[in-house]
């Protein structure tokens, strides 16, 4: 018995060694923190609160806080009962295929309508009652434990990329003895770990994961260790959610070029980056950016009194309360390509705007520029597509690339106010009164305990008081704010920004209370500077774009896909291999054109069909995969790639 603890003894420790060498080879982050830990242990600097115990045949966890143990049953069966329920079903999965109501169709939109003669030809072959897939691609483990479950589960479904995420380092370094992390990256097979990381490293390692191969995110298989630990589910859920291929279309992008194009040809200025980062025009300047939230009302009075002290950036939502009270923005910042926010600017006083300027991406409603045609107006791209201009950058909300823009003109103290990413403590409004938009949320939860909402009411830590009441959706503009900020920060290493709100803490802005500001005001210069003429400086008006040699390349690849629609396709593996011949053929080609957006929306389009193209090709359903049908893919595949780029042709025409 002596003998076998000690062979069993070697054996965990030289599986630990070969995970070390591991971790620092590919996750040089994580062997560094797993280091520290073990220094800190072995030195007595902390106490362990786990340890890894053998008992009754079995290993298990003890918490040495609780004197309770993780499994309190054995750890090996436990893996095995895992791995048996384990399948290639959709069970224990995340179906990211939007179907309709009766679950049985999927469902798309005219955002995507090339794609959609894909998902009718689907629908007419596919069994959804009796979803079985040939291949595992993505799998998610949610908490490590001691990993057996995990080795299981691999062995049986040999997921292609696999994500695993653990809140605890402790544990995770116990797992470390336990099983061998190399075996989730052989040869081809891709291994994502986030460990013991806040929400943002979280969501960026789930953004990791899901851009990995992004043409296989039509099915996440999933399993969930610790029921206390259902918040790592929820994000997940969120994520993918929130950023489907079919969240951000092709087709949006091609109707922007067209847009853009337009505004070019319409004489209308755009921000030029490279006159931004050298003019650096808000420099040394105190700039207050107003968003909408309800702490604007606190400040208004003050507002009125001192607003001459400040580069004022404020969100189009806002606009209409800052008209009330007389408060006149330098700078207004409006993005969302809809016919609201034409309202949003709409103001009662039609000179109220006259010395002021307007930031707007070049992708907006028809209807804004019709209210806006006599104010001073700016366009930035919406996404690169003429290379002169550059690229400021995207975020998911009109307050963060507030902040974006205030940071790119080079703002290096500023200041933020009705950012609260949270409802009005006592009223429940979302936003500031007065304002474009009034909504209005429960301040205590009423439903049951047992159903997750977005709405439903959160605690989390507070800007100037210990916790505030919000809800999922406003925490989104803490974690934009927080992103956004966290993506500037090595540019612009000098950029302070302090949070006057009465909203939810954002890590990376300084807290600061009306008492600390209002006791500084007087000391703060008027500001002198004509915005106008400052923003006048670092844009241009942008000469007729030249995409004649475009058109021709353009026209090459329609003929040479006409070819490849008439091929007859033997089997499964010939389709995929013409496939991917005729898509890196026309990424080359994409290659010889004025922009790289040409061939990168041709992969916004690749990224959405491949996704139903590879969910149809990799289920296990009897004559799926007849050549009767592998060449009615391959036709209706090549004919949404033609209409593409006869778009693509009509937009820049």
């Amino acid at each position: 018995m002596e003998k076998e603890l000690k062979d069993l003894s070697s054996t965990l420790l030289s599986i630990y060694e070969n995970n070390l060498i591991f971790l620092k080879e590919n996750f040089e982050d994580i062997f560094n923190r797993v280091n520290t830990l073990s220094e800190d242990i072995n030195s007595g600097k902390i106490k362990e609160k786990y340890t890894l115990e053998y008992r009754d045949g079995y290993f298990d966890i003890l918490n040495h806080e609780t004197n309770s143990w993780f499994y309190n049953e054995n750890s090996y069966e436990d893996a095995d009962n895992r791995a048996r329920l384990s399948n290639f079903t959709k069970d224990g999965s995340l179906d990211l295929l939007r179907k309709g109501l009766d679950g049985k169709s999927l469902i798309g939109n005219e955002s995507f309508k090339d794609v959609l003669p894909i998902l009718d030809y689907i629908n007419k072959k596919v069994d959804f009652d009796n979803i079985e897939f040939q291949k595992v691609y993505k799998f998610v483990f949610l908490d490590v434990g001691l990993g057996f479950h995990i080795h299981e589960i691999f062995k049986k479904l040999d997921p292609f990329t696999t994500l695993i995420m653990e809140p605890e380092l402790e544990i995770f370094r116990l797992s470390l003895f336990t099983i061998d992390y190399r075996t989730f990256q052989v040869g081809e097979k891709k291994l994502f770990l986030s460990i013991e990381d806040d929400i943002l490293q979280r969501t960026n390692i789930i953004r990791e994961f899901y851009e990995y191969h992004n043409y296989m995110n039509y099915n996440i298989k999933y399993n969930q260790l610790i029921d206390n630990h259902k918040y790592l589910l929820e994000e997940l859920i969120e994520f993918f959610g929130n950023n489907t291929a079919g969240s951000f279309p092709y087709s949006l992008t091609i109707e922007n070029l067209h847009k853009t194009i337009g505004f070019i040809k319409n004489k209308d200025r755009f921000l030029n980056s490279d006159k931004i980062i050298k003019n650096k025009i808000l420099k040394d300047k105190h700039v207050l950016l107003i968003a909408a939230g309800p702490s604007v009302d606190n400040y208004i009075d003050w507002l009125i009194e001192h607003q001459d002290k400040f580069i004022i950036i404020c969100v189009d939502v806002i606009l209409k309360k800052l008209e009330k009270y007389n408060v006149v923005p330098d700078i207004v910042v409006t993005i969302d390509p809809s016919h609201l926010c034409a309202d949003y600017l709409t103001t009662k006083n039609p000179g109220f705007l006259k010395n002021s300027t307007i930031v707007l991406l070049s992708q907006q409603d028809k209807s804004v520029l019709d209210v806006i045609k006599d104010k001073h107006y700016y366009f930035a791209q919406s996404i690169l597509y003429i290379k002169e201009l550059g690229f400021l950058g995207s975020t998911s909300n009109v307050g963060s690339y507030a902040l974006l823009l205030a940071a790119h003109l080079g703002t290096n103290k500023l200041y933020t106010l009705g950012n609260d990413a949270a409802f009005n403590q006592e009223t429940g409004s979302r936003y500031a009164t007065d304002n474009a938009l009034t909504t209005m949320d429960k301040t205590e939860n009423k439903n049951s305990k047992e159903l997750v909402s977005a709405y439903d009411t959160i605690e989390m830590e507070g800007n100037l008081r210990k916790v505030v009441k919000t809800n999922r959706v406003l925490a989104h503009f803490k974690y934009s704010f927080e992103t956004t900020l966290n993506e500037l920060k090595d540019t612009y290493s000098d950029l302070e920004v302090f949070n006057l709100s009465d909203g939810v803490k954002i890590e990376g802005f300084k807290p600061m209370k009306f008492e600390e500001i209002d006791k500084n005001i007087n000391s703060f210069k008027s500001k002198e500077n004509n915005i106008v003429e400052l923003l006048d400086s670092i844009s241009q008006i942008v000469e007729k774009a030249n995409f004649e040699d475009d058109i021709k390349i353009l026209n090459t690849i329609i003929s040479r896909l006409r070819k490849h629609k008439k091929l007859k396709l033997k089997n499964r593996n010939e389709f995929l291999e013409k496939k991917l011949d005729i898509m890196i053929w026309i990424l080359e080609k994409s290659k010889e054109m004025s922009s790289g957006l040409f061939g990168n929306i041709f992969l916004l389009y690749t990224e959405l069909s491949d996704i139903y193209i590879n969910f149809i090709i990799n289920l296990k359903q009897k004559d799926i995969h007849t050549k009767e049908n592998l060449n009615k893919i391959n036709t209706v595949w090549t004919d949404g790639v033609i209409s593409v780029f006869k778009d693509l042709k009509k937009a820049v025409k």
